[in-house]
Parts: C-alpha cells; structure tokens; sequence
C-alpha cells in the first residue's frame, strides 16, 4: 500500500517556521515556569502513584483546567482531539474515539478505560465509555485529564487496551464558591451548569457540579433515503438530545467519599437498524450512577496503604419505531460492586514497589428486548472478576529507571489475562527525556460480544480476548527555554480482534478476526515564547493494516495534524484558534471519506480587568464557534447505516456567561 504524504505541505512549513520565529525570541521566566510546569505536573494514572509525566512509565498527555478554559472545550471528546494520535466520529447517536488509528465502528470506546478520579466508567454489557456529550460532565468542575497512551492492562485489567483517560476532579478547597454558567448556541442548544466547593475546617472539603443539557437538533439531509416516503431525505426534529449529570466529593482527613450520576436521552436521525426514518420516538437512554469510598494512609515513613470499595449501576433504553408492526424496543441493566486494596513499599532509596489486588463482583449484565410481536428475549449472566497486580520500579543508575509490573486477571466466563509490562526511563540530562517502553494488554469479550443471544445478536461462547502487544520510544527535549519538542515511535500488533459481522439474518455475530499491524509516529512542538502567545503543533502519521491481506483497516486516519494559537491579551481578552487536518478513512463498504481542515476558534473576555468595569467582578464571557468555514465532512458508520459515512457538524456557535459567586 503507497504511503500518502501530508497533503497542505506548505501549509505545515509554514507552521513550523512560526515555532522557529517563536523560539528566536529573548526568553524569559514566564516561558521558563510553564515548561517547567508541563514537565513537572504531577499524575497518579500510570502508576497508580503520584509522580511527575518525565517520570511515568508511558507516553502521557496533560490537559489542564487552564486549557479546557482557553480553548472553551464543551465535552470531553472535544478536549481529547487535541491529544496527539487521537480523533473521533459520530453517528449521531453516540460519539467514538479513536487513538493511533484504531477505532472499530460502533464498538462504544470499549477499548479506551474512562475513569474519573480513579474510579472505572466502562459498564458491564457493552464495555461501553462514554467520552462526549453522552458523559455530561461539567468541565469547570474538573482539575486536570490525564491520558496515558498505549496498553495499560498490567494495572487496569481489560480494556485498557489502547489508552487510559482519567478524570481528576477540583476539590472544594480548588472551587472555593459558588459559580454557575449558562450556555445558548446553534440547533437549540441550551446549557446550565454549577459547580460549588468550600474547605471544611482544616479537615477536609466539599465539592459539587452539575450540568443541564438540552438540544432541539439541526434538520439533516441523507440522500440515500432521498424518496417520497421519507420526506425526500430530510430528518426533522429527530437530532434532539438531553442531558443531566452531577458529581460530589467529600474529603475528610485520609478518607474521601465521591458519587456521580449522569443521564442522557438521544434521538437517532440516521435510520439506524431499519427504524423508521424521520421518527423522533427512535432515540437511546443511558444513565448511570456510581460512588467510592477510598482511603490513604501512611502506615510508616516508606510504606503507604490505599484501599476503595466502589460499585455502579447502567441502564440503557433503546426504541427503534419499525414499519412492520409494534415498536422494537431493547434495554440492558448492570450491577458491579469491587473492592481494592494495595500498598506502595519504598525498601530502600532506590526501589519503589507497588503490589495490590482486586476483587470485582458483576451482579448482573442484563440484555432484554421486546419484539413487535410483544415476545420478550432476556439474558443475563453475572461473573467475577479477580485480580492480582505488582509494578516495581528500580533505579539502575542516578538518570535510569527499570519499570516492570505484571497484572493476573481471573475472570469466571472464562476470559482470563496475563499481562506483563517493561520500561527503561533515562534523563540523560536536566533538558531530555528518554522511555523505551514494552506493554501487552488484552480485552475480554463484553457480555454482547460473548454471551447475549437475541434477534440481533448471536451468541458466540467461542470468541477468545483481544491481544495487543506494544513497542514505543517517546522522546521529550527541552530546546532552551521557549521550546519543548516531543516524538513518540509506535508499534502495535493486535492479535483476535473482534468485530461485528452480518450475520445474514438481520442480525450481528461478533467474530475474532485476522490480526492487525499498527506503526506510526506522534510529533509535537510547544513555543512559549516572550510575550503572551502560545503555540502548539502536533502532527500524526499512523498506518494499521490487517494481516495477512494488507488493506488498510477501517475507519483510520493516516494523517492527523493539529495548530493550537493562545493568547492572553490585553483588555480582559483570550481569544485561542486550532486548526485540524486529518486524511480520509476507509468505510466499511470500501470507498474513503474525504479529508478534511476544520478551524475552530474561542474568545474568552473577563470583564474585571477592565479597570473601570470593576462591579463585574466574577463574570466571564465566551463565544466558541466549531468549524468557521462551514467545511462539510464525514466519518465512517457501522454496519447498522444505510449510509457509508455520517455527515458531521458544520459551522456550530455557543455562548456562554460564566459568573463566580
């Protein structure tokens, strides 16, 4: 297969010629404290421990709260396409993301762990993450998102797979108020959140956040139901959504409780499954509520204990309004509850060693359907899960580090996993960073996958888990004071992946397939020059093949670049632009999408720095506008589309009015 290079070329020179004047300039402090800041911000992801990223066994992205504020992102799944490597789709029910090339249609994110404050999001029928606006998160709430790219099984178990997103919440102490924002925008979009926190004592704190949603949706255009019998093609009313989510927190000496609820409704406009077009009864509900309990405690200067008791409970509702009786309907319900506990031993100077187990019970992964002839379909099938983890990390010499770590999970389906894990750190000097890092991960077969028989879904108790066995060197350098450069070079083999299939019947069987074959390289620049400019430039080249055929697999960008401009002007101003360039991708009939440039822009303004506007103290307006230039795009569907790509949003507006109390 012929390589295809980045096609606007000048375009990218010239943006690496503007980091090349930025970085010319005369360097000051300012410059010097942020770089320090992106090298020393301190995570707990990667190693269940805290650390600094130049530590981190693993390549890892940092998206502060500062950056979500700039860029004005409105869900998670905007915030994470700026990660290098990472980009997404949507099918106009739920959003997808995909990383380093790999994003099967309709799989649910279940190969991406999504955690908020350490606590596992993905729920126990499909494995399912929701990572945009179906996680209807407040955004002002959270204090940083931790990525943490490649296979992360050897701590995490399944899933973790391709990445691990974390979600680190402010405290009440980071709140420290009341402050409430309200949101109007394009196809009826209407938002409000809240977000409140106080200090209790010298004790502990309290945190709170909410968020409203409401969307009336855009009319849609799909030519391939272009007749009279569905209004010619034209979706009216049926793009609708709602949404509501909350979370709180309380801390109190070394035990901090936190609970979470988030619910969503979701007209489907597509046609999906043979429902019928242009019916706004066809739509998804998804609610889930889950809670923590954990605690942190130093038995003895070198020895600390963590422990957590956790559970959450997922439903799901799904109608599809079909011509040829009564509507189908399906639902799913699940039930985990889990505890773990582990210990972070430092022996001697040198060594640090973390050991732990887990022990989760799944009550139930329910999946029922009702038929148009009322017959009613029911499977359910509880299992547990029991793990046993240890990471040890040895310093060889003053600037080198061994990583290794392993993870045993015993699942009672059957679905077992080994996974190991292998990294050298090296800090040749104060400027460089070096990680040559080895990880295997593995998925077990979700309840759908494995066990669920229904109209739709056949059951296949033969599938086996997905395999991924990874190489990567990631490389930070410090180039003087202005400039950080960073490169990551990949390797990915995915042996058994699963997949849905026709299975000639109206219905899906989900199969292990041919292995694939994933190489790419990750390349980012960030200039912090003098002044209050900032820049960011990201660039991906990834290729993932299928084996032994060679064809490009489904649904991957090869190319994917980023252009990030900031600034903190004069007058209260912020104004920040990313413009985005990704290649076509292949659809699962065959043809490619087009590729795409899509800008997006974000004007902050603080009205209190205006000296004589000093009575607005605590408001904060912004207006973000989503592809300027009306570009119109695509991305591949599922098996489940008459249509071989869903159009995607084009130019989309949203403002909002923020005000600390």
């Amino acid at each position: 297969m012929r390589w295809t290079m980045f096609a606007p070329t000048t375009g990218l020179a010239a943006v690496f010629a503007v980091a090349a004047t930025l970085a010319a300039q005369t360097t000051t402090s300012r410059a010097e404290v942020s770089l320090d800041s992106l090298l020393n911000t301190r995570i707990s992801t990667a190693s269940k421990y805290s650390q600094t990223t130049a530590e981190a066994p693993a390549s890892v992205t940092i998206l502060t709260s500062e950056d979500i504020k700039q860029f004005g992102y409105r869900n998670l799944l905007e915030a994470l396409e700026s990660v290098p490597g990472f980009y997404s789709s949507n099918d106009r029910n739920y959003p997808y993301l995909g990383t380093r090339g790999f994003s099967r249609p309709t799989d649910y994110n279940n190969r991406i762990l999504l955690l908020v404050d350490g606590q596992t999001l993905n729920e126990q029928v499909w494995g399912s993450a929701m990572v945009g606006s179906d996680f209807p998160l407040n955004l002002d709430a959270v204090e940083r998102i931790e990525v943490v790219r490649g296979p992360s099984s050897s701590l995490y178990g399944t899933s973790a797979i391709f990445a691990v997103v974390n979600i680190i919440t402010k405290t009440g102490i980071q709140l420290d108020g009341l402050s409430l924002s309200g949101r109007l925008g394009s196809a009826g979009s209407r938002e409000l959140g809240m977000t409140a926190g106080r200090a209790l004592g010298g004790h502990g704190s309290i945190a709170a956040s909410g968020l409203v949603t409401h969307a009336d949706g855009a009319d849609l255009f799909y030519p391939e139901y272009n007749a009279a019998a569905t209004n010619f093609g034209i979706a009216h009313g049926t793009d609708w959504e709602h949404s509501i989510g909350g979370l709180t927190s309380i801390t109190w000496g070394s035990l901090t409780g936190r609970a979470g609820y988030r619910s969503r409704a979701k007209g489907i406009p597509t046609g999906a499954y043979d429902t019928r077009f242009g019916d706004p009864s066809a739509s998804t509900v998804d609610e889930t509520l889950w809670g923590q309990i954990a605690m942190q405690r130093d038995l003895a200067p070198t020895l600390r204990v963590n422990a957590r008791l956790y559970g959450d409970r997922y439903r799901y509702e799904g109608l599809y309004p079909a011509d040829s009786g009564a509507p189908d309907s399906e639902g799913a319900r699940s039930t985990e509850l889990g505890v773990e506990g582990l210990f972070i031993w430092e022996p001697a100077s040198r060594m640090r060693l973390t050991a732990g187990s887990e022990f989760r019970r799944i009550l139930h992964a329910l999946y029922y359907e009702q038929l148009p002839d009322l017959t009613r379909l029911r499977d359910d099938e509880p299992f547990n899960v029991a793990s046993v983890f240890a990471e040890n990390e040895l310093q060889l010499f003053p600037r080198l580090s061994l990583v290794t770590g392993f993870r045993w999970d015993v699942n009672s389906r059957g679905h077992d996993g080994l996974t190991p894990r292998l990294a050298l750190v090296a800090t040749p000097n104060q400027a460089t960073t070096i990680k040559a890092l080895y990880g295997q991960a593995y998925r077990a077969p979700s309840a759908a996958e494995a066990d669920i028989a229904s109209s739709y879904y056949q059951r296949n108790p033969s599938i086996r888990p997905e395999k991924n066995r990874t190489f990567e060197l990631d490389v930070q350098r410090r180039l003087g004071s202005p400039l950080l450069f960073g490169v990551s070079v990949f390797d990915y083999r995915l042996r058994d992946l699963i997949d849905q299939v026709d299975a000639g019947d109206g219905g899906v069987r989900f199969e292990n397939l041919n292995a694939s074959h994933a190489a790419g390289v990750e390349l980012q620049v960030d200039a912090l020059p003098t002044g209050s400019v900032s820049a960011r430039v990201s660039y991906a080249f990834q290729r993932v093949e299928t084996d032994p055929s060679g064809e490009t697999l489904t649904n991957s960008p090869q190319q994917i670049g980023r252009l990030a401009l900031t600034s903190k002007g004069s007058f209260g101003l912020r104004p920040a632009v990313e413009v985005r360039y990704e290649s076509g991708r292949r659809t699962i009939a065959g043809p490619s999408t087009s590729a795409f440039t899509r800008t997006d822009v974000n004007l902050g303004y603080t009205p209190a720095a205006m000296s004589n506007m000093r009575w607005l103290h605590g408001a904060d307006l912004s207006l973000r506008v989503t592809n300027v230039f009306d570009v119109e795009y695509a991305t591949p569907g599922g098996v489940e589309h008459r249509q071989n790509a869903i159009t995607q949003d084009g130019r989309m507006f949203l403002f909002r009015l923020d005000w600390q109390l």
